[in-house]
C-alpha cells in the first residue's frame, strides 16, 4: 500500500488499481475506502496497465513458443507422422550379402551367376554399378516384367525414372537398367531367367534329345505334366 507523503507525492499503492480507480478531470482518484490513498491522486493506475501489459505479452509468448508447430497433438487421423520417412537401414552391398540374396531369389545356376556379376562388374567396382544398382549391364525391358525403377542412357549421362510404359520410348537407345537397390537388381535377374531360360523347356528338350527313343515321349510327358498341374490346382 502506499500515502501521500508530507511533500505531496504519490506513493504506489497495492489497493490503487484499476478496479479502484476513478477519472475527474483527467485525474485518477481512488475511490478504495479501505486503502490509505482514499479519495486521493493515484498513481498505480498506469502501473497496473503496464503490469497488465507485461503478464499478456508473456502469456502471448508462451503461447507461440510452446504450440507453434507442436508434434505432441498428435491427429490420428493423418496417416503421416514424423516416423513415417524413417526406414529400417538398408543392407550393405558385400560379396557375402550379395551370396545370400542370390540364393534367396532361387536364381539358376547361383554361383556361376555371381561369378558372371563380379566379371561383368569389375569385381563390384564398376562405374555401372555405384550409378545405376545395375551389377550386370542389363538392358531395360520393353515388355517383360522388371524391378528396374528407371533407364540410364549413357549417351547423356542422364537417369529418367518412369513407368514401363513411360519408358519403353528409350529403349531403342543404348540404355541400362536403373535400380532403387542392388537387391531389386538380383530379382531383376530372376525375372529375366524366368522369362528367357525356361528350365522345363530345356529338360525336356534333353530327354527328346538325349533320353529317350520315343519320338512321342516329349509330348507325352507335356500332357500328363498339364494333367497332374490341374488336379493340383
Amino acid at each position: 500500500m502506499g500515502i501521500v507523503n508530507k511533500n505531496n507525492l504519490i506513493m504506489k499503492t497495492k489497493c490503487c488499481n484499476t478496479r479502484h480507480i476513478h477519472v475527474v478531470d483527467k485525474k485518477k482518484i481512488c475511490v478504495n475506502s479501505q486503502c490509505e490513498n482514499y479519495l486521493r491522486t493515484a498513481d498505480s493506475y498506469r502501473e497496473f496497465n503496464k503490469l497488465r501489459y507485461t503478464i499478456s505479452l508473456s502469456v502471448f509468448a508462451f503461447s507461440v513458443l510452446f504450440t507453434f508447430e507442436d508434434f505432441s497433438q498428435v491427429d490420428t487421423n493423418n496417416k503421416f507422422d514424423l516416423f513415417s520417412s524413417v526406414k529400417e537401414a538398408p543392407v550393405p552391398f558385400t560379396p557375402e550379402n550379395l551370396k545370400a540374396e542370390i540364393l534367396r531369389n532361387e536364381i539358376i545356376c547361383a554361383e556361376h551367376v555371381y561369378v558372371q556379376m563380379k566379371l561383368e562388374s569389375g569385381n563390384f567396382n564398376s562405374f555401372l554399378l555405384k550409378r545405376t544398382n545395375n551389377m550386370l549391364g542389363m538392358r531395360y525391358p520393353a515388355k517383360r516384367a522388371t524391378k528396374a525403377c528407371g533407364i540410364y542412357l549413357p549417351a547423356k549421362d542422364t537417369i529418367i525414372v518412369g513407368t514401363q510404359a513411360e519408358l519403353r520410348k528409350y529403349s531403342a537407345q543404348n540404355n541400362y537398367s536403373v535400380y532403387a537397390t542392388w537387391q531389386d537388381a538380383v530379382a531383376d535377374y530372376k525375372l529375366w531367367q524366368e522369362s528367357n531360360f525356361k528350365m522345363a523347356d530345356k529338360y525336356l528338350e534333353f530327354l527328346g534329345k538325349v533320353y529317350a527313343e520315343d519320338t512321342l515321349y516329349v509330348s507325352k510327358i507335356r500332357q500328363m505334366a498339364a494333367k497332374e498341374i490341374a488336379l493340383n490346382d
